[in-house]
């Protein structure tokens, strides 16, 4: 009876503590709020190359819903020399340490998210391509109605 008794009270303090580790765990997140932290539009510069084709510049905006999807963006680029406009989507994720990664189609990038979501530096993790970037997001003026 007394084993039982122990086993239970046992039983009860994990089950207990369970629930405050995980809410400890959350609150030492940099990023607790994950897909979350990035919502609303924002502007982006990258660079780099294109190995066997030369240098890529680009500059555009990209719309994150705040539940894991790029909803739109639109871009423009520059392909050694050459300049094409194209838009984007596609799904992203933000982890509780902000790192995170984005995958419009036929791309793969990382990146990192500040933790108030104001700004995200990235990288292409594809091969034979060597860019990075950052994007800043657009608030609103106080003189905007």
């Amino acid at each position: 009876m007394t084993k039982r008794l122990v086993i239970l009270a046992l039983a009860a303090i994990t089950f207990a503590a369970a629930p405050q580790a995980l809410k400890a765990a959350d609150e030492d997140a940099l990023c607790p709020r994950g897909n979350a932290t990035l919502s609303g539009t924002y502007v982006l510069r990258g660079e780099g190359a294109i190995v066997g084709v030369g240098p890529v510049t680009v500059v555009g905006w990209l719309t994150y819903d705040g539940k894991g999807n790029v909803v739109k963006g639109f871009m423009t680029a520059s392909l050694n020399g050459t300049i094409s406009t194209f838009t984007v989507s596609g799904p992203y994720t933000v982890n509780s340490d902000c790192s995170g990664s984005v995958e419009p189609p036929g791309q793969h990038y990382n990146m990192v998210v500040s933790p108030d979501g104001k700004t995200v530096n990235w990288i292409e993790t594809d091969p034979g391509t060597v860019s990075s970037g950052t994007e800043v997001r657009l608030t609103r003026r106080l003189d905007d109605d």
